[in-house]
């Protein structure tokens, strides 16, 4: 029996998010010995315009992955943003509403044409969940159908929509205990049909911050950011916040951002004397930049699980987080790896003492580390996944044969 991630993209140049961790997952089951293919669509990422094809359609092999990539299909723009707009505006919308919003985001019907005529021969595990191609391809074969989320606290997470697609798959696989309450509170969902199956991270050579700074002149030190450059993930804030720390000191200590986003928080970045920007960076660079520094800053208050901050602490970097963000917060608490603010001041006050305590710096990367290693490795997850597909039904011995 094969098992199938669906994601709305998938390419081996996508840095973060849940397209990378359904890649992690995949990767995961194959090692453990399942068979297992990714269905996308034609799209590139989630930058690109959602109803332009960017691969051909067909079966492709993407760093060890059979990956079928299907048509997307044409939306209505205009009739997604107004229905989206009133949803961010606390404007009550009806369930039709809901429907179409669906309707006019990233969709394949090729793609839901395969899972209809395929559905016996396939496991479907849905990621994110946010998107036509969970909401609509889990609607086809719900009995065969699992949901990983990525659910964050925010406005299209309460849509009754949601709710529904959530109580009629066979199952939901979440990333932290904070992601699985949330659904709980938000949706009366019910917590026996899940599992906290989480997630790996790997770094799979020893990092270099002397040769990153080397190739590329970085003299002083610097607080990290990794990710996507947009108001989503609180960026705009950890800019402002920094700049105005920058402005009132005198240590010179920079911040180095890395990743793609939105331009006009790009074009701020870039305006910034004490923030530069490096733009996209291999892994070996990425790494590189992360031990290097002297913390990664994850301002995000919409997070599942963090993959950069685990990255981070795999690369012995402790991390500085928003309080408001349950789930980063929890891995902060748990695994005493980092610390959290949740207005300027007390960003001031953490930056200030990750400057000025090295050696309490050093141990909380050192305890991030273990806490990784001890409860986030792939082989573990997909242990998880893999028992709890057996518990609903689907025996272990099919997904390994």
């Amino acid at each position: 029996m094969k098992i199938a991630l669906v994601t709305p993209w998938f390419s081996d140049s996508i840095s973060g998010g849940a397209e990378r961790f359904a890649g992690g997952i995949a990767k995961s089951l194959i090692d453990a010995g399942c068979n297992v293919e990714i269905l996308t669509t034609c799209g590139k990422d989630s930058f690109w315009n959602w109803e332009d094809n960017f691969y051909d359609a067909g079966v492709y092999e993407v760093s060890g992955l059979t990956v079928r990539r299907f048509e997307l299909r044409k939306r209505n723009k205009k009739k997604y943003e107004e229905i989206l707009g009133k949803i961010i505006n606390k404007v009550q919308i009806k369930y039709t509403e809901e429907m179409q919003l669906f309707h006019e985001t990233v969709n394949s019907d090729t793609m839901y044409e395969f899972i209809a005529e395929n559905k016996e021969k396939y496991i479907f595990l849905f990621i994110p969940y946010l998107f036509g191609t969970s909401y609509w391809g889990s609607k086809i074969a719900p009995e065969r159908s699992f949901l990983i989320p990525c659910l964050h606290d925010e406005d299209m997470a309460y849509l009754e929509t949601i709710g529904h697609m959530f109580n009629r798959v066979k199952g939901v696989l979440f990333n932290t205990f904070e992601e699985q309450q949330l659904t709980k509170r938000i949706h009366d969902f019910e917590i026996t049909n899940s599992v906290v199956s989480g997630g790996g991270v790997e770094v799979n050579f020893t990092p270099d911050k002397t040769a990153f700074r080397s190739k590329f002149g970085i003299q002083n030190d610097y607080f990290v950011y990794v990710g996507r450059l947009v108001g989503g993930k609180n960026v705009p804030q950890m800019v402002e916040y920094f700049n105005k720390y920058y402005k009132e000191n005198n240590n010179d200590v920079k911040l180095l951002v890395v990743g793609k986003g939105e331009e006009q928080i790009v074009e701020k970045i870039k305006n910034s004397s004490g923030i530069i920007h490096m733009g996209e960076l291999s892994d070996e660079d990425k790494f590189n930049a992360i031990t290097g520094s002297v913390g990664l800053i994850q301002p995000s208050l919409m997070e599942s699980f963090s993959i950069v901050i685990m990255e981070s602490w795999l690369c012995g970097i402790p991390v500085i987080v928003n309080e408001n963000c349950e789930v980063t917060k929890g891995h902060c608490d748990r695994s005493q790896g980092g610390r959290y603010y949740n207005d300027y001041e007390s960003f001031k006050t953490v930056l200030d003492s990750f400057i000025t305590s090295k050696e309490k710096v050093f141990q909380m990367g050192q305890k991030g580390k273990t806490y990784v290693e001890r409860e986030y490795t792939w082989e573990m997850t997909a242990k998880r996944i893999i028992s709890f597909l057996d518990k609903k039904g689907f025996r272990k011995e099919e997904l390994l044969s």
